[in-house]
């Protein structure tokens, strides 16, 4: 699958998010207010926040596909990058709000006993999110986008949010009306750590950071198969939106001709773009072998 072909699929597998989260958060906004429960409306809020993420998603993927240009000679790849960071900090804010709306609650026992349609919209929730994770994290996975698998992640959580909002409500419903708010200051704790979690990551890749040693260890693997290549001496990744850009400094025989250094290094760069998933480019710097 070509780079860009990911980046269409990440822009589908957004829209169906957006409109998966939308649909669901007007019927959980409705049923928070009309059901009178903190716990749903937080909840509902918290689905809004996956409509702004998907929505940023899609905004990030067309920027990131477009080609490298004069000003841009690396690619738009960081885009993802960026939106993924912006989105970071919107859900600590809106994490942040959910926190403030329960504690006035309790502080000021502002507290209903919710309404049936309340609970149902919580196990409706439920359902509709464990499937819409398992679809965005493997298609997240089989494109290697870093937004879109943590994105998968904060829906997971939302899967638990939607579980703690359905005993709020239900025992709310049984007279224990604070579990509602108590309810609804849990899921901010959730919404503000995945918004913490999204925000680290986006900055290790706007930072480039390094990615996992079994990256890096299977690009010098791949690199050790041909036996020109003596020894490795450095491997540098960083990622640009989906796209790997490898930098390494091989040793080949001090005695080899450059033409034959110049084969050597086509055919070492050749084989990582082949092998390893979403790489773009390859640099390579050649050095004698010393002993």
């Amino acid at each position: 699958m070509s780079n860009h072909d990911s980046y269409e699929k990440g822009e589908k597998g957004s829209f169906v998010s957006v409109l998966v989260n939308g649909a669901l958060f007007i019927f959980k906004i409705f049923a928070g207010v009309a059901g009178h429960s903190n716990a749903m409306v937080a909840d509902a809020l918290d689905t809004f926040g996956d409509v702004m993420t998907s929505g940023g998603m899609i905004v990030g993927f067309k920027i990131a596909k477009k080609p490298a240009d004069e000003e841009h000679p690396y690619g738009h790849g960081k885009a993802e990058s960026i939106i993924a960071k912006l989105l970071a900090i919107f859900l600590i804010a809106l994490g942040v709000k959910v926190a403030y709306n329960s504690v006035h609650a309790m502080l000021f026992i502002k507290t209903y006993v919710p309404g049936r349609i309340a609970l149902v919209a919580a196990v409706v929730s439920i359902a509709v999110k464990f499937g819409l994770f398992r679809y965005m994290n493997l298609l997240g996975k089989k494109i290697s986008s870093t937004s879109m698998v943590v994105y998968s992640w904060n829906i997971a959580t939302d899967v638990f949010s939607s579980l703690v909002a359905l005993i709020g409500i239900a025992g709310a419903r049984l007279g224990y009306t604070l579990l509602d708010p108590i309810a609804g200051l849990i899921l901010s704790v959730f919404v503000i750590r995945t918004g913490a979690v999204a925000f680290h990551r986006a900055y290790d890749e706007l930072m480039d950071a390094a990615p996992s040693k079994a990256v890096i260890g299977g690009i010098r693997a791949i690199a050790m198969k041909n036996r020109d290549v003596k020894a490795i001496k450095d491997v540098k990744v960083r990622k640009m939106g989906l796209d790997l850009m490898i930098d390494m400094t091989i040793d080949v025989d001090k005695d080899m001709t450059v033409d034959k250094g110049h084969h050597v290094t086509d055919v070492v760069r050749k084989d990582i773009l082949k092998k390893v998933q979403n790489a773009k480019d390859v640099f390579i710097h050649v050095e004698p072998f010393k002993k």
